[in-house]
């Protein structure tokens, strides 16, 4: 028998609307019984850890942290740590939701109004045809963001993605300068027998290891990949950069780890940290004069109300949402804020510019000899219930993927093109009824899903503003596939998908193929398809992805598009900086989520860094304590000398040491950065 609720030390209360709206009607009942259970776990509904909404204000606070997403969580946490300042984070949802804390409810809060903006684009012209051309973008609006609507997944991209950044005017954030930040925020459960404490760290805020449930068929893929000479590897973070392997992720004990459970929950009893919910960021208020930032205006329950910056406002409303504010703040193009009336305090050309986005195509395939037996039941939702283990403790096919060289790679195949995302095997809805296993035959085939992507898009589009309302959505034109190098590298990896398909493994065991009359619409289909029929596939079903970035642009105070410098503060504005994913100049080669917590993890630092209140003993030009190269802010010291901070760094330093000694010796003798044709530091500007 499931166990009932349980007495935990704080008493429990529901956070978060329903997820059981989110199946259909037949699957009501069950869903609602099994959330009740869920409800009542001490360990899911962290009930004595749970941030607390602010009723009443400061009049000002030191650092004003605008969202409380992926980036926000992380920044509002790190200022907090010293208790000499007084942070306040305004987020416009509310708590993540107890059930959001099951992986394999992962879409249960997609196109819910209390938890995701549901955001489209505006109608393509050749991208998500199938759907009146309005592509869909999920987007988290809740505490944690992203990071509680997503797969979870762990990736950091490519090292020559960050000395991209470095080389075109982002200085500092080269591969060498950026690893400190993905270590601090990882604890690796894995290093050891998994992955390699080469490249991963222990002790950090977040969870990173693998769902302790993967479906039989997602080995075998990978074994498919291994049939088509892809290497075996289980870390792409790692040695290899190419190959199909299960993914690490941000998980613990068969629950989600969103940046608002790492992060804001231990920081939450912080007498200096206050946190405010269900209230939406219109503006930055700054001094036409000065060009200093003095307060942020907000709305609450229909009124407008504004509080005071003492020091520096952030924006960390995440690539969306974070120039809209710029804009409607008169931060942004001259004609953009005259034509809203919008008083101009700096012209910004680039806010809004650069949007951009990893696209695809979502690929149908039938296993002719398996049946669609519901992975949820009561028998796997007693095994979550016991032990987080079973289907409900992982996302099914989702923590699958592939990253690979298209023919349209660049030279070397050091730097991928092609990524591979899997959906199918879900345990997210189901009625409890159970399958009569003597009658399989009559049963529907199972499907699976394979989304081939192009990880380094050339299409850029823009973002900008549809009204003076804060509250109504920005104007999201992505421009998907107006390069056409996208779609020839669609093409090439749709091929590699039905390869992969036909692969001995998978056609005899699974008898996969594709489905019959999937993408019917589009001539040259059939067991030959042509080019022709995967570039019209791309255009009707298109896999628009969720890892927009670019539209505050990181760079260099000579570049005309970029809006932040190097230290993330925007260009021409005194205490405002934006910390999240829309300051990259290029999207990585991999799921943002990662990457956007080192973000936030630098940024922090930088804040930190700038307004502490000793300088260095030994005065500037020191490396920061994470082993970072320097800033031109780095000649304060951090103040935190906690224990955990230390130990980072000692992990840190003989790391580092170790590569500057095998740098200069001979190819044979090459650390990974350099198998991987990255470059030190110093030469890479």
């Amino acid at each position: 028998m499931i166990r009932a609720a349980e007495q935990c030390a704080c008493p429990i209360r529901e956070v978060g609307p329903s997820m059981a709206p989110a199946c259909s009607g037949q699957f009501l009942l069950f869903m609602s019984i099994l959330e009740s259970f869920i409800n009542g776990r001490c360990d899911l509904a962290d009930p004595c850890s749970r941030v607390t909404d602010r009723e009443e204000l400061l009049v000002s606070y030191d650092f004003v942290v605008a969202g409380g997403g992926t980036a926000g969580a992380v920044v509002a946490s790190r200022l907090s740590e010293n208790p000499q300042w007084k942070v306040l984070l305004i987020e416009a949802g509310g708590d993540e939701p107890t059930q959001s804390s099951v992986p394999a409810w992962v879409t249960a809060y997609w196109g819910r109004e209390e938890t995701d903006w549901s955001y489209y684009t505006e109608p393509q012209k050749k991208a998500c045809l199938s759907k009146g051309g309005k592509c869909s973008w999920p987007r988290g609006k809740m505490l944690g963001g992203c990071t509680v609507i997503n797969g979870m997944m762990y990736m950091r991209g490519h090292a020559a993605d960050y000395d991209g950044w470095a080389v075109n005017g982002a200085a500092g954030w080269s591969w060498f300068e950026v690893l400190p930040y993905f270590l601090r925020s990882e604890d690796n459960k894995e290093i050891g027998h998994s992955v390699s404490g080469q490249y991963h760290n222990t002790g950090g805020p977040m969870p990173v290891q693998r769902f302790r449930y993967t479906p039989r068929f997602a080995h075998d893929v990978v074994s498919a990949g291994i049939e088509l000479g892809y290497p075996p590897t289980s870390d792409l973070n790692g040695d290899s950069i190419t190959g199909f392997t299960v993914a690490q992720t941000f998980n613990d004990n068969g629950s989600r780890y969103s940046t608002a459970r790492g992060f804001l929950r231990p920081a939450a009893k912080r007498e200096n940290l206050h946190v405010l919910l269900n209230s939406h960021v219109s503006r930055v208020i700054i001094d036409p004069t000065t060009k200093k930032v003095t307060g942020v205006e907000y709305i609450k329950n229909g009124t407008t109300r504004t509080v005071g910056v003492n020091k520096e406002a952030i924006l960390s409303a995440g690539t969306l949402n974070s120039p809209q504010i710029l804009m409607l703040s008169g931060v942004g193009p001259k004609e953009t804020l005259e034509r809203f009336n919008i008083p101009v305090i700096k012209d910004l050309p680039g806010v809004g510019q650069n949007l951009h986005n990893h696209v695809g195509v979502q690929l149908q395939f039938k296993l002719t000899k398996e049946p669609e037996i519901p992975e949820l039941s009561w028998e796997s939702a007693m095994e979550y219930m016991l032990n987080r283990e079973g289907p409900l403790a992982g996302t099914g096919m989702s923590q699958l993927t592939g990253i690979v060289n298209s023919r349209y790679a660049p030279a070397g195949g050091r730097h991928p093109d092609v990524q591979f995302f899997f959906g199918g095997y879900y345990a997210s809805c189901a009625n409890g009824n159970v399958v009569d296993s003597d009658n399989l035959d009559n049963v529907e085939r199972r499907s699976v899903t394979i989304y081939a992507v192009c990880l380094q898009p050339r299409s850029r589009g823009y973002l900008t503003l549809q009204s003076q309302d804060p509250q109504y959505p920005p104007f999201m034109e992505p421009n998907y596939f107006d390069n056409e190098h996208e779609l020839n590298v669609v093409v090439e990896a749709a091929k590699i998908a039905y390869r992969l398909a036909n692969s001995t493994i998978l056609r005899e065991k699974y008898g996969m193929v594709p489905s019959d009359t999937y993408g019917s619409e589009c001539p040259g289909g059939g067991p030959n398809p042509t080019d022709e029929f995967f570039r019209c596939l791309a255009m009707q079903h298109t896999a628009p992805e969720n890892h927009q970035v670019g539209t505050c642009k990181m760079g260099a105070a000579d570049d005309p598009m970029a809006v932040v410098d190097p230290q993330l503060k925007v260009y021409g504005i005194d205490g405002l900086r934006v910390v999240d994913a829309s300051i990259m100049p290029t999207v990585p080669t991999a799921n943002t989520a990662a990457p956007t917590v080192m973000i936030a993890e630098r940024g922090s630092e930088f804040i930190l860094t700038r307004h502490q209140l000793f300088k260095n003993q030994h005065g500037s030009g020191l490396n920061n304590k994470a082993g970072a190269g320097n800033t031109d802010e780095s000649s304060y010291t951090h103040w935190n000398k906690d224990q955990d901070y230390n130990r980072r760094d000692t992990h840190w330093k003989p790391w580092a040491k170790n590569w500057h000694a095998h740098w200069d010796k001979d190819d044979s003798q090459e650390p990974w950065f350099a198998k991987n044709n990255v470059k030190h530091a110093s030469a890479s500007r």
